[in-house]
C-alpha cells in the first residue's frame, strides 16, 4: 500500500455504527425541519413561476427543465425510506447510494428555485462521503448475518470500512470554508478587512439577537477584529486537511463562526454545524493504521484526488454550477462604507464582462435591477416583488431567486444589446429583458385582480443619474392564460448568471 492510499484510508478512524446512525438520523430531522431543503422541494416547486425557475446545467443535460411538484413529493418520500434504511445499516452501502442520488436530485431540481442559497451543500457532500463507508456494528445486516445467514456485500478487508469517509467530507467541507475567504478578498479586496462590509451586513441583515447587533455596529473597531479573525479562519481550513492535531480546533472555530452569523444574521447553518460530527468523532477516536492492503483502496484514492482537482478547478474559475459553490455571499467589499454607483456608460461594458463569468465585474451591492409596476392613473411606480407580497399572492418566487432572475435578464439584455450595438432603453422583442416582462405581464394579470390599475411594466437598473429603463411593456396587452400553460413559458428565460445578489439589504 503506498503513502498516498494509506493516508486517504486510514489517517482517520472509519465510521462507527453508531456514529453512523446517530448523523443520518439527525441530519434527517434538520432536513425536514429546516426550511428550504432539498426534502421540500415539492413545495418550494409548487410556489414557484415556471418564469422564474432557471434549471441547472446539470438538469439540461438530463433533457429537464421543470420537475411537476407531485414528482418531487414521490421521489422526497422514497428518498426518506432510503435514509431510514442507511441510518439502520440495511443493505449497505446500497440504501446509501440512494439516498445520495434521491437527495442530490431534489438538491438539483431546488438549485434553480432558491437563489444564492449554500446551506445545504454540506449534507450533499456528507451524503455523498458515507456512501463509501460501511460499518456491521449496530447495524441491520450485521444483525441478520449473525441470526439468519444475510448476506454482506462488503467484504472485511474492504476501503469501505476505513476512514476515506470523514476524510472525504473534511476536503469538501474545508474547500467550502476555505472558498468564502478567498471570495472575500477577490471581490471585497483588502478593504474587507477593514470591518465596514460585515459592519453594513450586520446593521441591514434581520438579526436573532438584536442587543449583540446594535453592539457590533456601534464598534467599527470590533468589526474590524471580527472580519479578520473571519477571512484567517477561513483561509487557515485546508490545514485541517493535513494537520491532524489542528483539525479539531479548526473545526470548532467553524462552528462558532456559524454560531456569530446565526445570531446577527440571517442564515442558520444548522446543518453544516451537523455536518461536522463526522469530522469530529472520527478524528478524536482511536484506530488501528492498516498496512496490508484492502480491496479498493487505489479506487478510493483516485476519487480523492479526483475531487481535489475537481474543486481546484472550481475555485480558480469561481464557477457557481451545481453542485459546487465558491460561497461568493457577503463578500462585497465597502470603501469607507460606500460604493461608487456607476454611471449610464458603463453599464454595458460591465454586463459584457459579467458574462465572461467575471461576476464582480457588475453593479456593487448598493445599486440593485428591481422590476416596477407603473399606475395607470397616478403613474406611481411601485416594485413587482412588494405588490405580489401586499395582494398575498401565494404563488411566485423566493426573493433570492427573484433578484437572481432579474440581474442575470439585466445582464443578458445589456450584454446581447452591447453586442448589437444598439442604444440603450431600446425594448426590442428579441431581446432577453422584453421576453421576461411579456412572462411577468401574464403572472401579473393572473395573480391580481385589480390588475387594471396598472398599465406599464418596467426593468429598470439604478445608477449615479437616476434609474434607467432596461426594457419595457404594456400591461394591457398580454393575454390572460392559465398559470399552468407551457406555451407562456418562453425557454430563453432560462438563464445562468451567478454572482453575489444581496440587494435586500438596501435601505
Amino acid at each position: 500500500m503506498n503513502i498516498v492510499t494509506h493516508w486517504w484510508l486510514f489517517e482517520m478512524a472509519p465510521v462507527s455504527g453508531v456514529l453512523r446512525a446517530v448523523f443520518y438520523t439527525g441530519l434527517l430531522v434538520l432536513c425536514i425541519v429546516d426550511f428550504p431543503s432539498p426534502l421540500q422541494a415539492a413545495k418550494i416547486m409548487g410556489s414557484t413561476e415556471r418564469a422564474f425557475y432557471t434549471p441547472v446545467l446539470a438538469m439540461r443535460l438530463l433533457g429537464l427543465r421543470w420537475v411537476s411538484p407531485r414528482v418531487l413529493s414521490v421521489v422526497a418520500k422514497l428518498t426518506i425510506a432510503m435514509w431510514v434504511a442507511a441510518a439502520a445499516g440495511f443493505v449497505q452501502p446500497v440504501t446509501g447510494v440512494l439516498t445520495f442520488l434521491g437527495f442530490a436530485f431534489l438538491h438539483m431540481v431546488n438549485a434553480g428555485a432558491l437563489g444564492a442559497h449554500h446551506s445545504k451543500h454540506s449534507a450533499l457532500y456528507a451524503l455523498l462521503a458515507i456512501c463509501f463507508s460501511v460499518s456491521y456494528d449496530f447495524s441491520l445486516d450485521g444483525l441478520l448475518a449473525q441470526y439468519v445467514n444475510w448476506p454482506l456485500l462488503v467484504p472485511d478487508q474492504s476501503a469501505f470500512i476505513s476512514g476515506f469517509a470523514p476524510k472525504l467530507l473534511l476536503l469538501f467541507l474545508s474547500y467550502t470554508m476555505f472558498a468564502g475567504g478567498v471570495s472575500k478578498l477577490l471581490y471585497g479586496g483588502l478593504g474587507w478587512l477593514n470591518g465596514a462590509a460585515l459592519r453594513f451586513y450586520i446593521k441591514y441583515s434581520p438579526s436573532r439577537w438584536p442587543f449583540m447587533t446594535r453592539l457590533l455596529v456601534g464598534s467599527p473597531v470590533l468589526c474590524r477584529v471580527l472580519a479578520s479573525l473571519t477571512v484567517l479562519i477561513e483561509l487557515s481550513a485546508p490545514v485541517a486537511i493535513f494537520v491532524p492535531s489542528w483539525r479539531v480546533p479548526l473545526v470548532v472555530c467553524w462552528i462558532w463562526l456559524h454560531i456569530g452569523i446565526l445570531c446577527v444574521m440571517r442564515p442558520m447553518y444548522l446543518v453544516q454545524m451537523w455536518c461536522y460530527l463526522l469530522l469530529i468523532v472520527p478524528s478524536l477516536t482511536d484506530h488501528s493504521s492498516t498496512t496490508s492492503a484492502v480491496s479498493l483502496g487505489g479506487l478510493f484514492t483516485a476519487v480523492g484526488m479526483l475531487a481535489c482537482v475537481v474543486l481546484i478547478t472550481v475555485l480558480i474559475r469561481q464557477s457557481e454550477e451545481w453542485p459546487f459553490t465558491t460561497v461568493p455571499m457577503y463578500s462585497n467589499g465597502l470603501t469607507n462604507g460606500a460604493v461608487r454607483v456607476p454611471s449610464e456608460s458603463e453599464l454595458y461594458e460591465r454586463a459584457v464582462r459579467a458574462q465572461r463569468n467575471q461576476h464582480w465585474a457588475w453593479l456593487p451591492v448598493e445599486v440593485m435591477e428591481d422590476i416596477l409596476v407603473r399606475s395607470t392613473d397616478s403613474g406611481k411606480k411601485h416594485r413587482l416583488f412588494q405588490l405580489m407580497l401586499e395582494n398575498k399572492v401565494a404563488k411566485f418566487v423566493r426573493w433570492p431567486q427573484y433578484t437572481k432572475v432579474v440581474r442575470a435578464t439585466a445582464i443578458a439584455d445589456l450584454a446581447a444589446k452591447a453586442a448589437d450595438r444598439v442604444e440603450l432603453g431600446v425594448c426590442g422583442p428579441e431581446y432577453p429583458a422584453t421576453r421576461l416582462l411579456h412572462e411577468v405581464a401574464l403572472i401579473v394579470k393572473n395573480a391580481i385582480p385589480d390588475w387594471e390599475r396598472y398599465d406599464r411594466i418596467e426593468l429598470v437598473c439604478r445608477t449615479d443619474s437616476g434609474s434607467v429603463v432596461i426594457a419595457s411593456v404594456p400591461l394591457g396587452t398580454q393575454e390572460v392564460r392559465g398559470s399552468g400553460d407551457p406555451q407562456q413559458r418562453s425557454e430563453s428565460m432560462r438563464l445562468e448568471q451567478y454572482g453575489e445578489l444581496q440587494d435586500r439589504l438596501m435601505s
